[in-house]
Order: C-alpha cells, then sequence, then structure tokens
C-alpha cells in the first residue's frame, strides 16, 4: 500500500497563496502523522484538511489509507472512490483502491482498477503484475496470458512476468509455449524452484516423463520439503511404470505434508499394482475426493469395520465407474455367508443386471429413500475390511446373463464362426480413459483371421470409427436396439454368453465379461487400472481374463499382434 505517492497539491486557491501553504503544510503534516503510523491522528488531520477544502482529492486518497489501516475498507473505498471522482487522473488513486479490492476478495474490481492504472501509467510494471495475477485468480486465462506477455515484452528480465504467462499457457493448454515460459524463467533464475517444477509439470502433461522427473529432481535439490514435487514426481514414475520409486516419492510426500489426500492416493495405487495390497488398503481409504470418486457419502448409521454382522442389515453402496461397481459388488455373497442382510445402493441403470446378484437381498437406486439398516460400507472400502490379498479376491462368475435374452442374442448371432465380441473405446468422460483406448484398425489383424467374426459391443464414443474401416476389415454390429433402454450393459450381458471370446480394451464391458466368467482378452496399456497389477497375463479378480499388456507406452501394435497369434493357435486344425 503507498502511502504517499506524489506532493500534495491542494484546493482551487491561487498558487502561493497564504491559504494553498497552509493548506500543503496541514497535509505535510497529516501525512508525518500517517507514515508514523499514528492512523487515527492522520485519519482526523485529513478530516479536518477536507473541511476546509473538500476539493483536495490527496486528503481524500490518504484518509482513505488510513481508515483501511485501521480496518475500515468499507469506508475506505468510499473515501478513494472520491478522490478519484475529483480527479481521475492520478493512478495511484486507483492502484491503492485495487489492493484494497483485492483484500476484500472483489477480484474481479480489482483487475478492472489495475487496468486503470495501467491506462494512466503503462510503464508500472508492478500493476501490469497485479493485473495478470487478478486475472489468472479469476480463471480468465487468455486475458492473463496476454496481461503477463504485455509484463514480459516490457520487462524481458522478469522472471515473476514469465512464470505467470507460463501459467497462464499452461491452463490454455498452450503446453509447448509453457515450457519456454518456464525455461525462460529458469534461465533468469536458475534456483527458481517453482520454475523448475512447473516446468515438469508441463512436461509430464507432455507425456516427457524421463524430463519431468528431472526437472521435479532440480526443484528438489532447490526445494526438498515440497510435497507437491515430491507427489508429481511420484506420479511421473508411476507412469514409467517404476512403482519402487513412485511409492518413495509418495512417501516422501505424505512426510511433508501428512494430510495430503492425493499423495495417499497415489501410494495406495502403486502399492496395489505392485501386489502389496494389505499396506495399500489403508492408503485407499485416503480417496474421497479425488478426481473421479467425489466426496464420501453421509450416513447416521456407522461404517462397517469388520465386526459381527449376524443378523444385521448392511448397505453396500456404489462409488467411482460402473464398471467398478460390477467388479466389487462380487463381496455380497461373502457379506451374506457373515449372517448379513446385504442391500446394494447402484446406479440406477445397473440395477436390472445386479438383481440376479447372488447374497444380495434388495438392490436400490442411488439417490432414492434407503430401507432401514444397521451399517454402511462403500464398495471399494471392502476388500481393506476384508483384507484381500492377490490370492484372496472374490470367486467369480457373481453375476449372471438373464436366460431369455441370451437366448434370443444367440439366435440373432447365430453359430456359425468364431465370435469375438469387440470393444475398442472407454468412456472418455472417465479421468481413467487417457492412454487405455485402442484405434479399431487395431482389431483388423484378428478380422482377417479366416472364420472369426468381429461383432460391436461398443456403445456411445467409438462408434464414428466403423464409418472408416481399411478395405476387407468387417466389424459385425448389432442394430439400434442393442442396449438402447435404461438398462446398462444387460442386452451385452447376454450377447456374451452367446460369443466365443471378448476382446476389449481395459472399460466396463471388459470387468462385466470376467464378472460373468466368459472368456476375455484385455489389451492393457504399459500402466494400467492397478486391479490388474504390473506384470503377468492373469487378473486376480477375473481368472477367465488374460491380459495382453504394451511393452512401450502407447504402443498398441504388441498386444494385437500376440492376441492374433494366440487366436492363430487357438483356432490351428488339431494335428493328425
Amino acid at each position: 500500500m503507498k502511502r504517499k505517492q506524489r506532493r500534495a497539491q491542494l484546493g482551487k486557491a491561487p498558487a502561493g497563496s497564504a491559504q494553498t501553504v497552509d493548506h500543503m503544510l496541514a497535509l505535510e503534516a497529516a501525512v508525518g502523522l500517517h507514515q508514523a503510523g499514528r492512523f487515527v491522528e492522520a485519519e482526523q488531520s485529513y478530516h479536518r484538511i477536507l473541511a476546509a477544502d473538500p476539493h483536495c482529492a490527496d486528503a481524500w486518497h490518504l484518509q482513505g489509507v488510513a481508515v483501511f489501516q485501521l480496518g475500515r475498507a468499507e469506508d475506505a473505498l468510499e473515501l478513494i472512490a472520491k478522490a478519484i471522482q475529483t480527479d481521475a487522473g492520478q493512478w495511484h488513486y486507483f492502484d491503492n483502491l485495487a489492493a484494497i479490492l483485492k483484500a476484500q476478495g472483489r477480484i474481479e474490481e480489482a483487475a478492472a482498477a489495475y487496468q486503470a492504472v495501467i491506462e494512466r501509467a503503462p510503464e508500472n510494471l508492478a500493476a501490469r503484475q497485479n493485473l495478470g495475477d487478478a486475472l489468472y485468480q479469476l480463471g480468465h486465462w487468455a486475458e492473463a496470458a496476454s496481461a503477463f506477455q504485455a509484463l514480459a515484452n516490457l520487462a524481458p528480465d522478469d522472471a515473476n512476468a514469465h512464470i505467470g504467462l507460463g501459467g497462464a499457457l499452461f491452463k490454455l493448454e498452450r503446453l509447448e509455449d509453457a515450457a519456454t515460459a518456464f525455461r525462460t524463467v529458469i534461465r533468469l533464475a536458475p534456483h527458481h524452484a517453482a520454475a523448475h517444477a512447473n516446468l515438469g509439470s508441463v512436461l509430464y502433461h507432455l507425456r516427457r516423463l524421463d524430463k519431468a522427473v528431472g526437472s521435479f529432481d532440480a526443484a528438489l535439490a532447490i526445494d526438498p520439503a515440497n510435497a507437491l514435487t515430491h507427489r508429481y514426481r511420484g506420479e511421473a514414475f508411476h507412469l514409467l511404470g517404476r512403482q519402487p520409486e513412485a511409492i518413495l516419492s509418495f512417501e516422501q510426500a505424505i512426510a511433508c505434508s501428512p494430510d495430503d489426500a492425493v499423495a495417499h492416493t497415489s501410494l495406495a495405487i502403486s502399492r496395489l499394482l505392485v501386489g502389496d495390497w494389505l499396506a495399500a488398503w489403508p492408503e485407499y481409504e485416503w480417496r474421497w475426493g479425488m478426481e473421479g470418486v467425489g466426496a464420501a457419502p453421509v450416513f447416521a448409521q456407522p461404517q462397517w469395520r469388520g465386526e459381527d454382522l449376524t443378523g444385521r442389515t448392511i448397505l453396500l453402496h456404489a462409488e467411482q465407474g460402473l464398471g467398478d461397481t460390477i467388479q466389487f459388488c462380487s463381496y455380497a455373497p461373502m457379506l451374506a455367508a457373515r449372517g448379513a442382510r446385504v442391500m446394494l445402493a447402484a446406479p440406477r441403470s445397473l440395477l436390472r443386471l445386479l438383481r440376479g446378484l447372488e447374497g444380495v437381498d434388495q438392490v436400490v437406486a442411488m439417490g432414492d429413500p434407503l430401507p432401514a439398516f444397521d451399517v454402511h460400507c462403500p464398495l471399494l472400502s471392502l476388500p481393506g475390511v476384508f483384507g484381500t490379498t492377490v490370492d484372496t479376491t472374490p470367486p467369480v462368475p457373481h453375476l449372471h446373463a438373464e436366460a431369455s435374452l441370451a437366448e434370443h442374442w444367440r439366435e440373432r448371432l447365430g453359430d456359425h464362426g468364431f465370435r469375438i465380441g469387440i470393444v475398442w473405446q472407454g468412456s472418455r468422460d472417465s479421468p481413467a480413459d487417457r492412454g487405455r483406448s485402442a484405434p479399431l484398425i487395431q482389431f483388423a489383424g484378428l478380422a482377417a483371421i479366416p472364420g472369426v467374426r468381429l461383432i460391436s459391443l461398443q456403445k456411445g464414443h467409438g462408434l464414428e470409427q466403423l464409418e472408416s474401416l481399411p478395405e476387407g476389415m468387417t466389424v459385425e454390429t448389432l442394430g439400434p436396439d442393442f442396449d438402447s433402454g435404461p438398462d446398462a450393459f444387460v442386452d451385452t450381458a447376454a450377447v456374451m454368453a452367446g460369443l466365443d471370446l471378448v476382446v476389449t480394451v481395459d472399460s466396463a464391458p471388459g470387468v462385466l465379461a470376467g464378472a460373468l466368467g466368459r472368456p476375455v482378452w484385455v489389451a492393457l496399456q504399459a500402466v494400467p487400472h492397478w486391479a490388474w497389477t504390473q506384470t503377468g497375463e492373469r487378473s486376480p479378480w477375473h481368472p477367465s481374463a488374460r491380459a495382453f499388456r504394451q511393452a512401450d507406452r502407447g504402443d498398441w501394435n504388441g498386444p494385437f499382434s500376440r492376441m492374433v497369434e494366440a487366436l492363430h493357435e487357438i483356432l490351428k486344425p488339431p494335428a493328425g
């Protein structure tokens, strides 16, 4: 806050008059009190000056500053507004107005005031920085980038201008430009830890993971106690498949910030991938609030922690995606075996599919009124309560297709050829979708095998790829009535009952095939969902599933080539 920006000029009296000199001396005295921290006396002095000369803009302005320092922000804004009404040409009036508005959380108005400063004093670098910061805080990324770029043009050696520019460009997903901005900061200020960390984040999003780790290492060498940088470094190691190093980074993040829920959850996922499930489950309980999980539901009844359930009703409630609901409802029969009455709250679209789930007495739609129950448990907390390891997952199949629907689709499919149901695209709305979906053209090698029929089980996203199949590749579709109603996957389950094989990327239909006990091959990205663990061809959760993993991130040729070889082996005529 600027207390005295220029020498006061008072009133309308002729220059050199005794009145003007007296007012100037009075203002000088008031400013002296102000600078000495005697704000009450300063305010009283400004008030007396204004009583004698209400046109003294400096007195209005400085009285506003004084009363703000006395904790009266609204009064301060009114007084500085009067100063501006009296003399709108003074940039420092707008500068202090902006500072008070910013302190009050009125960022939109503060940004307008900073803009007024720049219009009156284009060379004012601090106002340009403050304008960029305000626009960034408002989420006006393009305007913030323009403000920081203008500052950088005026002050090319100002590291703060470039780091602000990089942040705005990152939000605009102009990642290469953001990287350039952060590299400029590092050139200007080699020990700027935030610039190294921010460059690492950009490189992470560009999937230049080894370089991202290098940037995070550089940041931590300068600021070793930064929890966020440790966590981001762990995320990079995670995607590189270097889980031991990821685990160490997440543990270091937690040591720096014990309540970092994201670090705890990320630690859990890396431990799950390497099969250290017993150590992972307690960490996984930090997942609430994470992207794709949401807030933990609140019930008056306690959460079940493993106590005796004989004669009691437990509410299981779904969380995360449809595939997770399909997979982890497999614990319901185990709870029933403990003497519990089991009620399951699930997405409305899954109710019909789940009504045949063994051990469940009642399935209700999430959001509907709930019957009475004694305890509750989120579905993905059940593995931890049961102390599940890779050797003690629930038995499958736990779901079954409706017999009449299965017969209907079996007749429509016919019994000729080797029938493979395929899914190539997961839901783009899922946070997990990046990297898990494969182009439909990758299935061409399977389609080329004599006698093989590819039958699309795809719904929603990805169907447009059927319009651009390469010459000679055929994919059958099941018509507009396939899973067209409000009930998800009931037709998919019935079709799967009549298929010889399902081939899919890691998505809900693949989980469904495993829950039905149907043979399913799953094309997995290099670092898959934790339920598949990091290595091996088999899923602990679905014995009927076989994993075909990427050797290199983003390369689908390897998994699909191995599928073609494996299918040739299956279809090879018997010897002799």
